[in-house]
């Protein structure tokens, strides 16, 4: 009569005890479910599946585990690749320094070709070499960070289990979105003190001058520091404004706006405000608005934030005396509300499009400092359409203008 505690069991628990303390060592909850989900999928189908050799004697049992001390191959398992093809990581199982399977990200990342072949040829990466070369070798699951995996600027967490004698299974984790993230936070930071520090420089040297009574004596002299000192900190102002604007959208964005807002209002009035504000160059503006348009769910004040921004960048970066051309109609479908801005200047070279909303991003530096440009327009722009769940488009020809379009959802009565 078998025990209960046949070999199929005692692997099975051995699978749910090494994925239970493999997942403890992941760094998210998401990871940690995964392995938890495969490794008790694998013990169930282990256990479950009947074995030839639950029908020998047990003397032919007992001398066949004397003589092998084997734990079956993963790889054998009729069910494995279904289990490891639903990861989004990468899985490879490698028994003797040879893979023995691999889902299908991994045979996207490293070739269609290397189940079967040497570690050395699948991974051709030293450091991942070296770490699976050796069958015997214990792994403790600990991440293992690799560089130069599948792309040159990709980079990957590998941790690597011992499953048994010779077999080891092997998990991949892109980090690259993490590493550019942190990227774009240090860039961020070095960003904003650079912009902060050259107009503090610069006013920190005109105290110095006028403190000197030769210059400081002189009404021409310091009145002409005395401007360039209010422009420098105006420019201050408007970047800590837009950078206390831009962080308070993001910290909202997963939140969408939930109130009805009469956007071509807003569009109106900030059109008579920059005519206003801005005789010559306001006058320049065109505007068609389609009659009767429905509100969009939206947050007023972000929403005139963007108008404001768009209009205000095709004025100063069209030609003077050229219309600034805006219009606010239904989409095809009428279930959004389509604005766009037209301006008649330089264009944009294609190379720039699809950076031109990163924060501090500047195709000609020197001509946006000099009309007062911070760098964030476009970046605040982007975030407020995104929270708005609308879509941003920017098309540009050189040498003939840019227009920008913007569709917002209509909200639902």
């Amino acid at each position: 009569m078998n025990s209960w505690l046949s070999p199929r069991i005692l692997i099975a628990f051995a699978f749910a005890f090494v994925g239970a303390v493999f997942a403890g060592q992941m760094g998210g909850p998401a990871e940690r479910i995964l392995v938890v989900f495969v490794s008790m999928l694998i013990a169930l189908f282990v256990a479950a599946n009947p074995d030839d050799h639950d029908d020998m004697p047990s003397d032919v049992l007992n001398a066949s585990a004397d003589n092998t001390q084997q734990m079956p191959a993963l790889s054998s398992h009729p069910q494995l690749q279904s289990f490891i093809d639903a990861s989004a990581d990468a899985i490879l199982l490698v028994e003797n320094a040879r893979v023995t399977a691999a889902n299908q990200v991994a045979l996207r990342l490293l070739g269609g070709n290397i189940v079967g072949q040497n570690v050395r040829m699948a991974f051709r990466h030293a450091g991942a070499i070296e770490r699976l070369s050796d069958p015997n070798a214990n792994h403790s699951g600990h991440p293992i960070r690799l560089a130069g995996i599948g792309q040159k600027n990709q980079l990957w967490d590998m941790r690597i289990h011992t499953m048994g004698p010779s077999q080891k299974i092997v998990f991949l984790a892109d980090r690259s979105g993490t590493q550019a993230a942190e990227k774009m936070r240090v860039d961020f930071v070095a960003n904003a003190s650079h912009e902060l520090l050259t107009p503090l420089a610069a006013i920190k040297g005109f105290i110095e001058t006028l403190d000197d009574p030769a210059a400081g004596d002189d009404a021409a002299t310091r009145s002409r520091f005395l401007g360039i000192m209010a422009t420098e900190t105006n420019r201050m102002q408007a970047l800590v404004r837009d950078l206390m604007s831009l962080s308070r959208i993001e910290a909202e964005k997963y939140d969408p706006p939930q109130t009805p807002v009469d956007f071509a209002s807003i569009i109106i009035e900030t059109v008579d405000h920059l005519r206003n504000s801005q005789k010559d160059r306001g006058a320049d503006i065109a505007v068609d608005v389609t009659s009767d348009l429905p509100p969009v769910m939206g947050d007023a004040g972000q929403l005139r934030q963007l108008a404001s921004n768009i209009l205000n960048n095709s004025m100063k970066y069209g030609y003077a005396g050229t219309p600034v051309s805006v219009s606010l109609t239904p989409s095809k479908s009428g279930a959004m509300i389509h604005f766009t801005v037209t301006d008649v200047g330089d264009g944009i070279a294609p190379e720039h499009l699809p950076r031109l909303t990163e924060r501090f991003y500047r195709v000609d530096s020197g001509r946006s400092r000099l009309v007062g440009g911070t760098g964030l327009g476009l970046s605040l722009v982007k975030h407020i359409v995104d929270r708005h769940r609308g879509h941003l488009e920017i098309r540009s020809i050189l040498g003939k203008g840019t227009t920008v379009s913007i569709l917002l959802p209509v909200a639902h009565s």
